[in-house]
């Protein structure tokens, strides 16, 4: 590995994106996004003429990769969504919710991102998802749910001695050991949040020991997994806590402090 060979390649591949992003403005065409591998431009038939020139002034190969009808981006490089055009839905550079959230946030934020890029109005995709995320709520309130959505899976990455805290997931493991179920590294712990007093990880249960859909901690379903998983793309089109179940207004972050 040689620092100055690496930085001379970067800088290569930068001048060259520079170069497409020159060629771009030349020949009209409308540029969207670029990073350091890849440019948005807004399609039109001079596409072709960009590749042409980068190949003959470069001799390398560049490449329309894929058609969006429609892009999501967020904050952060390199993380999108995009509407293909056979209306498959392309998400790109980020895990779409965090590991510990519950198969229901997980299906909640993509259903999310399908409105933004399926409606036809940003107007009509607020509606979408506000409608959409309140029944969902209502759902968990009336315990007309399956207990499937609500299981969060977390692996253990050591054993379990090896913990000095412990997490949801290494509780609801020791749970199951306690019943006479060895749980070892690299095993997946899969467990829901129930009611009752204390840190968040004393209220882990393994999800084959509940028996009544009514031991669910619905308020923790709801403020620390539907609403925000729902809040972190739907905060791109405007939406707020309050659209989705009333009250004081909090963005994202206010979720986890």
């Amino acid at each position: 590995y040689k620092r100055e060979v690496a930085e001379s390649v970067t800088a290569f591949a930068r001048n060259i994106l520079l170069d497409v992003l020159r060629a771009a403005k030349s020949f009209g065409l409308e540029v969207i996004y670029g990073d350091t591998d890849s440019v948005f431009i807004k399609y039109n038939d001079n596409i072709n003429k960009i590749i042409e020139y980068i190949d003959n002034k470069y001799n390398i190969e560049i490449k329309l990769e894929k058609v969006y009808k429609k892009i999501l981006f967020t904050e952060s490089k390199k993380r999108y969504a995009g509407l293909l055009e056979d209306g498959r839905i392309d998400i790109v550079g980020f895990e779409v919710v965090r590991g510990d959230w519950c198969e229901l946030a997980k299906d909640v934020q993509l259903k999310v991102i399908e409105y933004i890029l399926t409606a036809g109005s940003l107007d009509e995709a607020r509606s979408k998802i506000i409608n959409y995320v309140k029944n969902i709520i209502n759902k968990i309130k009336t315990y007309n749910i399956d207990l499937d959505d609500l299981i969060i899976w977390k692996t253990l990455d050591k054993d379990l001695s090896e913990y000095k805290v412990a997490a949801p997931h290494v509780h609801a493991a020791r749970l199951l050991e306690k019943r006479g179920i060895r749980a070892h590294k690299g095993m997946s712990i899969g467990y829901v949040i129930i009611k009752g007093g204390g840190k968040l990880a004393q209220k882990a249960k393994p999800y084959i020991f509940v028996e009544d859909l009514k031991e669910i901690d619905v308020d923790y379903y709801i403020d620390k997994q539907i609403v925000p998983a729902a809040l972190r793309i739907g905060e791109v089109v405007g939406i707020r806590e309050s659209d989705l179940k009333g009250g004081g207004g909090r963005t994202l972050l206010d979720f986890f402090k």
